[in-house]
């Protein structure tokens, strides 16, 4: 399936597209001349890294990669339809996209194992001593705690960079970005309470409740509406 997306894409950068969900991707392309089509092609090449079987990533440079491939580049995508200008946002953009993915990895680690992938940094794990055995049979150790506590720290440091530059983004952007932001640390804040143990025999993801994504909403909309 990722193959025929890539010949499409292919196509639809020719302007032969092949469908109307095509044609309409090849018009906004067209519309956009900032739009750059390099994050098609980086988030495509991210798909097919999911697709190998027992899923690692070796340190924190692949992953930050990874989380840029699959997560950063819709952020550039999504510049044009916010009348942003692209130079100005586009790290702000990526920041926010690879936090997003990191934080999501972070939830996710329990359903992942069930699919035969860990995420977490294999040198990190190993530094502490974890093997991706030890985390395929859901073995949360301090060990590896700390390996999550780590990554829960870069992507903070992302959603801190996302929120110093919304400033970057005309209109709601600035809200639609402060909102993003307070939701996902709100999982941060959730995965630090439960001593980032995020591995659990049910195989559920890490979550928080209806109550806290509107407290983190109505956060950003004071954060945003002080700083005006």
């Amino acid at each position: 399936r990722l193959l025929d997306w890539e010949r499409r894409f292919d196509m639809i950068c020719r302007n032969e597209p092949v469908d109307d969900m095509d044609r309409a991707l090849a018009m906004y392309i067209q519309r956009n001349d900032d739009l750059e089509l390099s994050p098609f092609v980086d988030m495509i090449s991210g798909m097919k890294e999911d697709t190998v079987q027992n899923r690692t990533i070796s340190n924190m440079a692949e992953l930050d990669e990874y989380a840029y491939q699959v997560a950063g580049t819709v952020g550039l995508m999504l510049l044009p339809l916010l009348n942003a200008n692209v130079e100005q946002s586009r790290d702000a953009a990526i920041a926010l996209g690879k936090a997003i993915q990191l934080i999501n990895i972070l939830r996710d680690a329990s359903p992942d194992v069930a699919l035969g992938r860990v995420y977490l940094p294999q040198d990190m794990l190993k530094a502490e001593g974890v093997s991706t055995e030890d985390v395929l049979q859901l073995k949360s150790s301090p060990e590896y705690r700390k390996v999550v506590a780590a990554v829960a720290d870069r992507a903070e440091s992302l959603l801190m960079e996302a929120e110093m530059g919304k400033s970057t983004l005309p209109g709601v952007g600035p809200l639609f970005v402060q909102i993003i932001v307070e939701l996902y640390r709100e999982y941060l804040i959730k995965l630090e309470q439960i001593g980032y143990d995020n591995l659990n025999l049910s195989g559920e993801r890490v979550k928080i409740k209806t109550i806290q994504k509107l407290m983190a909403s109505f956060k950003a909309a004071t954060k945003v509406l002080t700083q005006q």
